[in-house]
């Protein structure tokens, strides 16, 4: 695992500062302490859950390409990479945009799945588990029946949409919006939960106290879950900072850096934890360092799971059909030379009209 430290800072007197200064250092002494809390039972349980899942939809994330069209991409730097790393053939350069299509594919909607298996499987020792907010499931029931333009119409009215998961435990509901990474909160989604927590963290007490009645307060948290406070691109530090302005005030600087409670009543808590802190707030979100072990029971389980996953789906065969499917595709876009101006045959390499015509497919829907 990482010793916790922190480090000096250009602007210690802020709260991104202080955030930001925390740094984790690798420590396998500690890694080795870890597993004494791993269990194997959790361990197999999640990769279960897991197997399933993998089976059949991580082909799912490749399968549904068929063409050259699936596969478009942001020209400019398609050209940029092929350029740079030499990808001057069909095969080579079909198996980086094949790879570079699986990873966002399971970076997004696959990983989100992911997560959502694992964090039903905790928090350890409490009956309740982290599931959708009844109230959310409520909001998205009464969409039904409606057309796809009047249910996003009616989302911008949604209380609970920016809320993935909740939990409650002992006298408190905790809610989090899961977010995949360091870097994949942008300016328009820190808007965006910035202004449904100042909209809507009212909304969230009341409709808790009716759901739930023995519940005192709430934890609203922002979890990203893998990297560490100094790698993320700051986005949710920032909206920590503009609820500073709108209704909330810090905790405690010292004794909980990072918390706001609501300056109204001050049972509202907002934070964001990261990486391993995410994965042991999933696993006990009343008591973070009793369960900073989790990540490592996630790691393990991942890594059973998509061992038999991969196998039951028979994944690498089908990979590898795609990629000679995907180069035969690319092998066949080249323009006959005689048919380009002079000044085109002449200055152009193989190399360079074969990244041309990569490039020109996104600009098409059909015949590519």
């Amino acid at each position: 695992m990482a010793t916790v430290r922190r480090r000096r800072i250009a602007n210690p007197d802020t709260l991104s500062g202080v955030l930001k200064s925390r740094t984790h250092h690798f420590n396998p002494e500690e890694i080795v302490r870890h597993f004494a809390s791993v269990t194997e039972e959790r361990v197999d349980s999640l990769a279960e859950a897991l197997t399933a899942y993998i089976s059949v939809n991580l082909p799912a994330a490749f399968e549904r390409r068929d063409g050259l069209a699936d596969y478009r991409t942001n020209p400019y730097v398609l050209m940029t990479s092929a350029s740079v790393m030499r990808l001057d053939d069909p095969q080579a350069f079909g198996t980086f945009l094949f790879n570079s299509k699986l990873y966002m594919a399971l970076e997004t909607s696959f990983g989100k799945q992911i997560e959502a298996a694992f964090v039903s499987q905790y928090p350890i020792g409490s009956q309740n588990k982290w599931i959708e907010a009844p109230e959310k499931r409520a909001e998205f029931t009464a969409l039904e029946g409606l057309s796809r333009e009047r249910k996003a119409q009616q989302r911008l009215n949604s209380v609970w949409r920016e809320i993935d998961k909740s939990v409650v435990v002992g006298d408190r509901r905790y809610l989090t919006s899961i977010k995949s990474g360091p870097n994949t909160i942008n300016d328009t989604q820190v808007q965006g939960m910035t202004r449904a927590i100042i909209d809507n963290y009212r909304a969230w007490v009341e409709q808790t106290r009716a759901t739930y009645p023995e519940v005192t307060g709430i934890d609203v948290v922002l979890g990203l879950t893998y990297g560490t406070d100094r790698t993320t691109n700051n986005k949710e530090n920032q909206i920590l900072v503009k609820l500073l302005e709108n209704g909330f005030v810090e905790e405690d600087r010292e004794r909980c850096p990072g918390v706001l409670i609501d300056s109204e009543t001050g049972t509202v808590r907002v934070y964001r934890c990261i990486g391993m802190d995410f994965w042991a707030f999933i696993g006990q979100p009343n008591n973070r360092q009793a369960a900073s072990f989790v990540f490592l029971e996630v790691l393990l389980a991942l890594s059973k799971a998509l061992g038999r996953g991969v196998e039951n789906a028979d994944i690498e065969t089908r990979i590898n059909l795609k990629l000679q499917q995907l180069a035969l595709a690319l092998s066949r876009l080249l323009f006959p030379r005689q048919s380009l101006p002079a000044w085109v045959r002449d200055d152009f390499s193989e190399s360079q009209l074969f990244w041309f015509a990569t490039a020109v497919t996104a600009f098409f829907d059909e015949g590519i």
